[in-house]
């Protein structure tokens, strides 16, 4: 289903001042490039627009190096400006309720949900600046009204400092807010009107953005969470205790594993499982640009307490890959939905694997609610390097124009569908398809979107059926004309390279079997496709090793088992430093880092993975061998 929107009537001149005042406004020179998909955003919004994360993976991929001004100008061109249909979607989501209103407590709900937090008198003052009846809420012709007057701010703002900067007056650099009085954090149209309390100074127009027009998708069960950057201190000299030495704990020896292919049966299964209580799911692990690591999430409920055993295997096709055949690491933490009194979270992790790549751990859970949270090392599962220079063809078109995908392109779709129907019944889900298009497009299936699908495909007990699903992209193929940058948005989205084959994504399968609970009693749901929880995996390494000071206050923990080994430098100090880690005397091991030599940069009292390694071949011996040392 493709988004589109409308576009508002302005003059070629005018168009292209706005298009060059929202570039400098991020760039500062239109002889410069965009270098980041975040600045393209920024620029975007500048501009007017609100790019959903779809559209930026249009213009912006993983071999894109910078995008100049007259590309971004190509891009305003086709990206029109937010239209009506778009601002009632985004009204319609901050109305909870439904009743066609925005209240106090609603936009409060909002403001606190992303970005600057706002207190409820700042929102307060946002709804009595725009209330126009006085009902002490907003309808939507409200609604309206300030967004396209904050538009025609942020555009004014944005042409008298394009102007300034061409007449040569660089002499002020100050931040301009749109009006003298108090505004709140609103955003249209990819705008930010600047606030300004009693209390705190809030970040202006070029500061971070949150736009209404995508506001309730990061508190709601179906978001999927944006990591928040690395913070940036100031480092102050380092102490002599600091300066660079050889670590005592230079791992040059090394301990040689036995080929991991030789791996015997997981000990722990038990043997009558088959009398146990069984649920499955299916999963992906996907590469994402911006977010690394990305997969699936579940919630484990129990009404009785139980022995249960999980197992997590690969389960993508050989049919669907090429090159490396070494199976991906797919791993998996159970952890309690709040941390206990000592602050542990995780109550079991997968530490054994079969000689054929399934991983399973034995856990004794009490009644409750369980996170079950799979996670891949990035030793075997990386961002691919090249790419074919030819795409195979999506779409064709017969003697009389219409539009028709290729068989390469349907046999592609169906295998999504197969990754997609994550409980394997055959059908989509609502939920299963919310999941997919939050993958591909960044935006949860509305109750209107959800309306077209059923009005358009013939479902099964109201779930969408592989031809329904294929039928569904046909339109979207038969909408694109010439432009099949969106069916490449979602195929890349999945995995998929210009060969249509898989390579940065990994299908799992996971089994839970409960020895006490029946069908009724166990409930396994997917929560979401978040980024890998790196901090579950620090908190299992650090319970399982004591840690070894390397120099001063940075200290190394190590854990290590058939098939992994997983180094975590913990920086206790007030002031940032610098760990530089060399591997290369390690014999048959695959790092996930980028290169076996490498530097790590801790901030004051961060914890951080340095490196995962496993066997590369997995029917060699293989020893892991790191030398570590702190520097300035």
């Amino acid at each position: 289903m493709s988004r589109r929107s409308s576009r508002a009537s302005v003059s070629d001149g005018e168009f292209f001042t706005d298009c060059k005042a929202a570039y400098v406004e991020v760039v500062k020179d239109v002889r410069k490039d965009i270098t980041s998909k975040s600045l393209l955003l920024q620029a975007l919004q500048e501009s007017g627009r609100n790019p959903s994360e779809r559209v930026l993976k249009k213009y912006w991929n993983s071999s894109t190096d910078g995008i100049s001004f007259d590309d971004f100008v190509d891009i305003c061109r086709k990206e029109h400006v937010t239209s009506d249909d778009e601002m009632m979607k985004a009204f319609r989501k901050i109305d909870t309720n439904g009743d066609g209103y925005l209240s106090l407590d609603e936009l409060f709900k909002i403001m606190t949900s992303k970005g600057e937090k706002m207190t409820r008198q700042e929102v307060r003052e946002i709804i009595d600046e725009v209330d126009e009846n006085g009902d002490g809420k907003l309808d939507y012709k409200e609604f309206c009204n300030m967004n396209r007057a904050t538009a025609d701010q942020l555009r004014q703002r944005n042409r008298k400092r394009l102007e300034r900067v061409e007449k040569g007056d660089r002499r002020s650099k100050k931040v301009e807010s749109f009006s003298d009085s108090k505004r709140g954090d609103v955003a249209s149209m990819g705008s930010q009107i600047s606030v300004k309390s009693n209390s705190s100074q809030r970040t202006g127009m070029s500061g971070s953005r949150r736009s209404l027009l995508s506001i309730g998708e990061q508190k709601n069960p179906y978001s999927t969470p944006v990591p928040a950057q690395r913070k940036t201190l100031s480092r102050s000299l380092l102490s002599e205790d600091d300066m660079p030495r050889p670590s005592p704990r230079s791992n040059k020896k090394g301990v040689k594993h036995v080929p991991a292919s030789k791996l015997g049966h997981l000990t722990e299964e038990p043997k009558n499982k088959r009398d146990w209580t069984k649920t499955t799911s299916k999963g992906c692990f996907f590469i994402d640009e911006d977010d690394g690591l990305m997969t699936h999430t579940y919630r484990l409920n129990l009404n009785e307490r139980s022995k249960v055993w999980i197992t997590v295997q690969p389960s993508i096709p050989q049919s669907m890959i090429i090159g490396d055949t070494t199976p991906i690491d797919t791993m998996l933490l159970v952890t309690k939905k709040k941390p206990d009194s000592e602050g542990r979270s995780v109550v079991g992790f997968t530490e054994k694997r079969d000689g054929k790549g399934k991983y399973g751990v034995m856990c004794e859970l009490k009644a409750g609610s369980y996170n079950l949270l799979p996670f891949t090392t990035g030793c075997h599962l990386k961002a691919r390097r090249s790419d074919s220079s030819k795409e195979t063809p999506l779409v064709r078109k017969d003697r009389d124009g219409k539009t028709s995908i290729t068989k390469a392109f349907r046999k592609a779709l169906e295998e999504i569908f197969e990754l997609s129907d994550l409980d394997g019944n055959g059908t989509l889900s609502r939920d299963e398809f919310t999941w997919f298009t939050l993958r591909t497009s960044g935006d949860k299936v509305t109750d209107d979107e959800w309306a077209v699908v059923e009005d358009t495909v013939e479902l099964e007990n109201n779930e969408i059926t592989k031809k329904g699903f294929v039928k569904l992209n046909e339109m979207e193929a038969d909408d694109v004309d010439d432009d099949i940058s969106d069916l490449w948005v979602t195929l890349n989205s999945m995995g998929y390279n210009k060969d249509l084959f898989i390579d940065e994504a990994c299908p799992y399968k996971l089994d839970v079997y409960t020895e006490s609970c029946d069908d009724a009693e166990v409930a396994l749901t997917c929560t979401g496709i978040e980024t890998i929880n790196n901090d579950m995996i620090i908190e299992t390494v650090m319970e399982q090793d004591e840690g070894v000071k390397i120099k001063g206050s940075v200290y190394m923990y190590t854990y290590a088992n058939d098939t992994r080994s997983t180094v975590v430098l913990s920086n206790r100090s007030n002031n940032s430093v610098n760990v530089t880690m060399d591997c290369t005397s390690s014999k048959n091991c695959q790092i996930s880092q980028d290169n076996e030599e490498y530097t790590v940069t801790l901030d004051p009292h961060e914890k951080q993975i340095a490196h995962h390694l496993m066997p590369l071949d997995e029917t060699l011996d293989w020893t892991p061998r790191c030398v570590e040392a702190v520097t300035k």
